[in-house]
């Protein structure tokens, strides 16, 4: 039996965390049969002060363990350390993160260290070191990066990426002899798309999905819809993730014309997104990056066409599908030439958008576990 440690920032039930806690959920559920998962997270969700609806002692969720940490404060720091160092030490300690204080540089000091002693040590940066990321809080990313490369902070680690891109990007910053293993996020979305009724409307309507960020970009999306000169809903779903960007986006949306609305529905469960979904033509994102990019696939299995820029894995599936890749100057237009499409185009965007999906998850299937493909490296 393979022990797996997972140390996830946030974990379901938690929602504003985004697509890495569905991510995380799918792939501990789909973990082989002689492979033990323990998840060790936090027990509040992303900006959330209350503790989630969780036991305060380990629960039995299936096959695997989670632990809800209270992190707050020194006393929560101690406490996460003591679970990140527990014997028996795992095989395998698996990190969804670089850059989080507590749930990645705290477990890689410690084995540093050698106060935690997993056989290996398996990081997901989950899409932090693209470059939309890294232009985030760069300075301070900048010198944790050379601190880690000064101190050999990552020596001896296994990195998990969920393309060849993103294995590109982890080679670009921590050199070309990084050890890597590819293999795409699991999904816990249907094998094939639900191809949902086309809404029929005198306006375009569209959705995006994803916390109202700088690294998303909302405010290209919003900024966009004013030269628009059409009819035009934007269904805004996710928390704020910076409240003076929020604001930004907010006093854009405030300035649009009258015919033009902007909608800012918050955090909503992945049941009330999925039916937001089905109320739009298609989804927006301007997302500076993403090394996976779950609402996108979500979108796909509503059977929605996507427009976005070329800045994830999905843009020849994208253009396949129905969808738009956008230059970051071409919103306005693509916007126009979107309003401007007849029902019968619709429709058979949305089709191209199912068929897209479909294709994909068939090429996923039979794919080997990232945990597979671990023991494999290490043997």
């Amino acid at each position: 039996m393979t022990t797996v440690r997972v140390l996830a920032p946030y974990f379901a039930p938690a929602v504003d965390g985004g697509g890495p806690i569905r991510t995380l959920d799918a792939l501990t559920r789909a973990a082989p049969a002689d492979v033990s998962v323990t998840v060790v997270t936090r027990d509040r969700d992303r900006g959330h002060h209350e503790r989630l609806a969780v036991p305060v002692g380990p629960v039995r969720d299936g096959d695997r363990r989670v632990h809800y940490v209270d992190t707050r404060g020194l006393p929560g720091l101690l406490r996460l350390a003591s679970a990140i160092c527990r014997r028996p030490a795992p095989d395998v300690l698996y990190l969804n993160s670089v850059f989080d204080a507590r749930f990645a540089v705290l477990p890689l000091v410690l084995r540093r260290l050698g106060l935690a002693r997993p056989a290996c040590t398996l990081l997901a940066p989950r899409g932090e070191f693209d470059a939309g990321a890294l232009a985030v809080k760069r300075p301070k990313k900048a010198v944790f990066l050379a601190l880690a490369a000064s101190t050999r902070l990552f020596s001896g680690v296994v990195w998990h990426a969920s393309t060849a891109l993103e294995a590109a990007h982890i080679r670009s910053v921590v050199g070309d002899g990084a050890d890597v293993v590819v293999r795409e996020n699991e999904t816990s979305l249907p094998e094939r798309a639900e191809r949902a009724p086309v809404p029929r409307s005198s306006r375009l309507e569209l959705v995006t999905l994803g916390r109202i960020s700088p690294k998303k970009r909302t405010h290209l999306l919003i900024e966009a819809l004013a030269d628009v000169g059409r009819p035009v809903r934007l269904v805004v779903v996710g928390p704020d993730d910076d409240a003076a960007y929020a604001r930004r986006c907010r006093a854009a949306a405030a300035a649009l014309p009258d015919d033009v609305t902007v909608e800012f529905r918050g955090s909503l469960s992945h049941e009330a997104a999925m039916e937001a979904l089905t109320h739009a033509h298609a989804m927006a994102t301007a997302t500076a990056g993403e090394n996976f990019g779950h609402t996108i696939a979500e979108a796909l299995a509503a059977a929605r066409p996507v427009l976005l820029p070329a800045t994830t894995p999905w843009t020849d599936r994208v253009r396949a599908g129905g969808g738009s890749v956008v230059d970051d100057d071409g919103w306005g237009e693509a916007f126009r030439t979107w309003a401007d499409r007849d029902q019968a185009d619709l429709e058979a965007r949305s089709a191209a958008a199912a068929d897209g999906y479909d294709a994909w998850r068939a090429a996923a299937a039979g794919a080997p576990h990232v945990f597979d493909l671990v023991r494999r490296s290490r043997s």
